[in-house]
C-alpha cells in the first residue's frame, strides 16, 4: 500500500517529500501532534523504514562478527540495536535486529536496505544465510508516546535498556500484527509490522482508540528533541559510532567485528574528535542545518538537524561539536548571526551510556 493512502482514512493532510516518499507533513496541527507523541500517544506511518528478512542458522553469528553489539545470545523474541561499520570504523547503518525464531528481522534506515544486503553478502561465504528485502510487502506504523503500550493492550512492557528490542505477535481490530518494542531515545515507541491489505483497518482501529495521527513535521521535531540521530544528517560514513553517541550499542567485550580495532582504540585512548550534542536556540533564531558553530570566532562545530518548529518557546537542534567544547551549558555563536547563539543541552546518547 502506498504511504499516502493510509492518512486519507483520517481526513486531509499536507504532503511533503522525505526519504524519497510522499509523506503527510501535518494532519491537523503541529502542536497537537507533537503533544500527543510526547505526552499521550501518536500514530505515524513509518513504512519508509527498511525491513529485511534474514533466514538461516548463521544469521546471529554473522551479525555478531559484522557489527558492534552482541548478537549471538538473542533468544526468540529478543533484539538489539547494533551498528555496521567499515574497516575504518565508519557507519554503514544502524540496525534494529530482532530474533523471530525461524528468522531475523533487520530494521534499516530509509533507503539503506540494498546497501546493508550487499555489505552482509560480501562477507557471507560458507554461512547459511539468505537476506531478502520485505519493505515493499508490508506496512510499518510507529506507535509513540507514554500511553503507547496501553493503546496496544500490552502488559509485558518492562522498561528496556535503550539498545534492546523485543518482538511479539498481537491482534488489532481482528488483524494480525507484529509489534516491535524499540524506544525512541527515552520515549516509548512500538513498531507495528502489518499486512498492507489490513493496514487501513488497523490505522482506523488505533485512531478510534485515541491515537493522534502524527505527520513527518512533528515526528522530525520529536526525533531531534529526543536526541536521536538520523542517517544522512548525523549518521553515515563521515562519522563513527562514538562520535554519533551510539556507545550504548557497542559491546567492548564480545570480540572482533569489522571496524572493532579502530573503535576500541578511539575509546581507549580518548581520541574522539567530536561529539553529537543536543542544542537549543532562541525561537526567533534563523538557523539551518550546515550552519557553523563558533567559539571566539573559530569554527568548533556544525548544526546537522533543526526541529521543525519551536516547542515550549524553544527551538532545538542537533549538531557535532569538537570534543573540547562539547560541554553541557557551553554557549556557541552561529556564523552569520550577530545575535543568534546556541547552547549545548546534553551529549546525545540515543542508546544510552556505555555498557558496564
Amino acid at each position: 500500500m502506498a504511504l499516502q493512502e493510509l492518512p486519507l482514512q483520517t481526513g486531509a493532510a499536507i504532503f511533503i517529500e522525505r526519504y524519497g516518499f510522499h509523506l503527510p507533513g501535518v494532519y491537523s496541527a503541529f502542536a497537537s501532534e507533537y503533544t500527543a507523541a510526547t505526552t499521550n500517544v501518536g500514530i505515524h506511518d513509518a513504512s519508509y523504514m527498511g525491513r529485511l528478512k534474514a533466514t538461516g542458522e548463521d544469521g546471529l553469528d554473522l551479525l555478531n562478527r559484522m557489527s558492534t553489539n552482541k548478537m549471538v545470545d538473542l533468544a526468540a523474541g529478543e533484539g538489539a540495536a547494533t551498528v555496521l561499520t567499515t574497516d575504518r570504523g565508519r557507519i554503514i547503518d544502524v540496525l534494529g535486529v530482532v530474533n523471530q525464531g525461524e528468522h531475523l528481522i533487520l530494521l534499516t534506515s530509509p533507503g539503506r536496505q540494498q546497501v546493508v544486503i550487499d555489505w552482509l553478502d560480501k562477507y557471507t561465504i560458507m554461512e547459511d544465510l539468505v537476506i531478502e528485502d520485505k519493505s515493499s510487502e508490508t506496512t510499518m506504523l510507529a506507535i509513540i508516546g507514554p500511553d503507547s503500550a496501553k493503546l496496544l493492550d500490552l502488559t509485558n512492557t518492562d522498561e528496556l535498556p535503550q539498545d534492546s528490542l523485543t518482538i511479539q505477535p498481537i491482534q488489532l481490530g481482528g488483524s494480525d500484527a507484529l509489534v516491535v518494542n524499540q524506544p525512541m531515545g527515552t520515549l516509548p515507541r512500538f513498531w507495528l509490522i502489518i499486512d498492507q491489505n489490513t493496514a487501513p483497518v488497523v490505522w482506523q482501529h488505533l485512531t478510534d482508540g485515541g491515537a493522534t495521527p502524527v505527520g513527518a513535521t512533528a515526528m522530525e521535531a520529536v526525533r531531534v528533541n529526543y536526541g536521536v540521530p538520523e542517517f544522512g544528517s548525523e549518521l553515515g560514513e563521515p562519522f563513527n559510532p562514538l562520535e554519533a553517541g551510539l556507545i550504548g550499542s557497542i559491546d567492548f567485550t564480545k570480540g572482533c567485528y569489522i571496524g572493532q580495532e579502530v573503535i576500541a582504540r578511539l575509546d581507549s585512548y580518548k581520541k574522539i574528535q567530536k561529539f553529537l550534542v543536543s542544542l537549543s536556540f532562541s525561537a526567533d533564531t534563523s538557523v539551518y542545518p550546515g550552519d557553523e558553530l563558533l567559539q571566539d570566532g573559530q569554527t568548533v562545530g556544525t548544526v546537522t538537524s533543526i526541529a521543525s518548529e519551536a516547542t515550549g518557546g524553544i527551538l532545538k537542534g542537533l549538531g557535532y561539536v569538537k570534543t573540547a567544547m562539547a560541554i553541557v551549558g557551553t554557549r556557541l555563536d552561529i556564523r552569520g548571526l550577530e545575535n543568534g547563539s546556541a547552547e549545548i543541552l546534553n551529549i546525545a546518547q540515543a542508546y544510552g551510556p556505555a555498557k558496564d
